[in-house]
């Protein structure tokens, strides 16, 4: 997958990138994060608060981006421990229409438990679609990924995980600035629907772009 990306990279944006200059941005969000794990024993449920940072760093229509999330969440209805989350992906990719981006990369994630660490490590696809509205002051985006292999260590095969995000990003005139706000999950497929994992929440950030 990794060489097929890089690949298509190439072929985009060839000729490209001598004259153009690079693009910095970052953002930092707090995230209503929620973890529900579904197995035949019974299902837990953790939610919390989160720090959410992303940057990114792009030359014409590539883009290079990172992201970092972590946080404590507290065990809903129960006297369980809390759970340490954290989070981050590392991104390639390409603009490959005005309002069309295509990334690959890996998507790593891990929960402390009692004695030991739940560890995730997903190879996604991506496709994130945004356009303005109101205006040029606002612009409303959707993105969606799909995991084309993952590990994980947990007794269950891994099955299939997808997920995807949708938002708005207000932007303020004559101001590198920007707010955010959206809704993301993530889920996951083990054993043949024995084991659901599924991880969402609701982003609200603010940005900073350099032009």
């Amino acid at each position: 997958m990794r060489r097929a990306l890089v690949l298509l990279v190439a072929a985009l944006t060839a000729g490209e990138l001598g004259a153009q200059a690079l693009r910095p941005t970052g953002s930092a969000s707090l995230v209503t994060a929620r973890v529900r794990s579904a197995v035949p024993a019974g299902i837990d449920q953790f939610t919390g608060s989160a720090f959410l940072g992303q940057g990114a760093l792009a030359i014409g229509r590539v883009e290079l981006s990172v992201s970092y999330l972590q946080g404590t969440l507290n065990h809903d209805g129960g006297s369980a421990a809390g759970r340490d989350l954290v989070e981050g992906t590392l991104l390639l990719g390409v603009r490959a229409l005005d309002w069309l981006t295509l990334e690959g990369g890996p998507h790593a994630r891990a929960y402390t438990l009692a004695g030991s660490t739940q560890r995730w490590l997903f190879w996604e696809l991506r496709a994130r679609a945004a356009t303005a509205f109101v205006g040029s002051a606002a612009r409303g985006y959707v993105e969606l990924w799909r995991a084309v292999v993952a590990h994980a260590n947990v007794p269950e095969a891994f099955d299939h995980a997808q997920g995807g995000e949708v938002g708005m990003i207000l932007r303020l005139a004559r101001a590198p600035l920007s707010a955010r706000v959206g809704y993301r999950i993530d889920h996951a497929v083990l054993g043949g629907g024995t084991r659901l994992e599924t991880v969402d929440g609701v982003v609200i950030g603010v940005g900073l772009a350099w032009r």
